[in-house]
């Protein structure tokens, strides 16, 4: 199999071993925190190798839009690699387990939604390099549809079906000329400017936020993966055998002693709200904002003002806590003054002693069932996107902006740039999955990089909200950390 250039023939596993399929796919970093950890040796999967469905087929299946065979429900299935047909997922009535159950052959799926792979005797997600050609095809014909009717279809089944053959691909793709493509309809221009007139002109009213350890840094909780003074670099006084383990659900079983310690110093309460967190408060007040989908654990969104039902904290959080035995819950009160005591957290239901755990989302465990029904709905709904202080690195939240019409703007508030496609994806004609900031292709990614609390207080005051804004806002210290330099960026296509 091959991808044919201008100058040379790329094999796909030339690609694959270039990695540049992996933006394609869900990650199995074991360096991310707060996702579950794909199983990298499953038993089933390689068990089934020669099962695999082709490539073409695959496009054939998201193609089409097929319901489920069990109960005609199409809004979150997952494709059978046995069989190559489709149930629908927990989220909906459960058919996928239940024909998993039922046929011990049929039991590796993959998601139409994120195109993540799911063992159900394994009872994880898993990761198995032969199936990433699979995966791009599926990826390919799910996320990036042609726009111009069903030639322009057909003319992408039948590239995808070059997949699967052996032998060069049929078209010249370094070549072949791209038309040029107008924005989207809610953006005048690629600037923040512009994304502020849509939002008071009244053109985007279901405004989503995906927010990150970043908005929180500000308010004095270090991020996770900053160099020197992010939570991974500072874990060596709990004696850890690697950074990680502190959010791994087998090792707190174990030895839970060192999350109790960090969780003082991370607990609610030590930490009040930044103005990013008072910037989604404030599109709550105005009546846009739809949800903020969260991975921060520390409740400032709360804290802010932010109603619970506009919340979806994906990586769980403080809030609640639960027994791991009994599953009974426990207030946020009661932890706190356990941790608090340098007590380890205990059940006090009768005849149980089981560990009581926060709410968080730790290696091993899944994210809360909220996340997967609420993103199920929320984003094909959403008609702005705004990401801002994240790294998009953990899966499947990072996921999420591929989950968002495909002419809705999205704009990101960061101190770096993250999530990018990568330009190699355009020059071997696969699909463009990321923001696409300095490609050609870009009609509706906008990108602020700086300080994230002067670039929500910048948009604030661009949409006309600005003493709004500085109300809800806590009074700015007299003192600043460094040179007090809040300049920023703006990346334009």
């Amino acid at each position: 199999m091959s991808l044919k250039g201008a100058d040379e023939s790329i094999t796909i596993g030339e690609l694959l071993a270039s990695g540049a399929l992996n933006e394609l796919l869900p990650s199995g970093d074991s360096e991310i925190g707060f996702a579950v950890v794909p199983k990298e040796d499953c038993p089933h999967i390689r068990a089934s190798e020669t099962l695999f469905c082709d490539e073409s087929h695959a496009a054939e299946v998201a193609f089409s839009a097929t319901p489920c065979v069990d109960c005609g429900d199409s809004s979150e299935c997952w494709l059978c690699l046995h069989c190559r047909k489709l149930h629908c997922s927990r989220y909906v009535k459960g058919h996928a387990a239940k024909h998993a159950n039922a046929n011990a052959e049929h039991c590796v799926a993959v998601s139409l939604s994120d195109m993540s792979v799911w063992c159900f005797p394994c009872d994880s997600y898993i990761t198995h390099p032969p199936l990433k050609p699979l995966l791009a095809a599926l990826s390919a014909a799910k996320f990036a549809p042609p726009p111009n009717g069903d030639a322009e279809v057909d003319g992408l089944q039948d590239r995808l079906a070059t997949l699967s053959v052996a032998g060069d691909a049929k078209e010249d793709m370094e070549t072949k000329p791209k038309p040029e493509r107008p924005l989207v309809d809610a953006l005048d221009e690629l600037s923040l400017v512009a994304v502020a007139k849509a939002i008071r002109t009244g053109k985007c009213k279901n405004i989503i936020v995906m927010s990150g350890a970043g908005i929180s840094v500000a308010a004095g909780i270090p991020d996770f993966r900053s160099p020197g003074t992010g939570l991974y670099a500072n874990l060596q006084k709990y004696n850890l055998p690697y950074p990680t383990a502190v959010f791994e659900i087998d090792y707190f079983k174990e030895k839970p002693e060192p999350f109790c310690l960090l969780a003082r110093e991370l607990y609610p309460g030590n930490y009040a709200p930044t103005p990013a967190h008072c910037f989604v408060r404030l599109l709550h007040e105005k009546g846009v904002l739809l949800r903020n989908y969260t991975q921060n654990i520390d409740t400032l969104e709360r804290e802010a003002g932010v109603p619970g039902e506009k919340l979806v904290e994906a990586h769980g959080s403080f809030a609640q806590a639960h027994c791991l035995e009994c599953k009974r819950t426990h207030s946020r009160e009661q932890v706190k003054e356990e941790i608090f005591a340098k007590r380890v957290p205990r059940c006090t239901a009768d005849g149980c002693d089981g560990l009581v755990k926060p709410d968080i989302v730790f290696f091993g465990e899944s994210l809360p069932e909220r996340f997967h029904q609420l993103s199920l709905i929320d984003f094909p709904k959403c008609d702005l996107l705004i990401v801002m202080g994240t790294s998009l690195r953990v899966q499947p939240f990072a996921g999420l902006i591929h989950r968002v019409p495909a002419d809705v703007p999205r704009l990101l508030l960061n101190m770096e740039v993250a999530g990018e496609c990568d330009p190699v994806f355009a020059s071997l004609g696969l699909p463009l999955r990321g923001f696409l900031f300095d490609m050609k292709e870009n009609r509706r990614d906008v990108c602020v990089l700086g300080d994230v609390q002067s670039s929500c207080a910048t948009l604030a005051e661009l949409i006309g909200w600005k003493e709004d804004f500085e109300a809800l806002c806590p009074k700015k210290k007299e003192e600043e950390s460094g040179d007090g330099s809040t300049a920023t960026t703006t990346k334009e296509g």
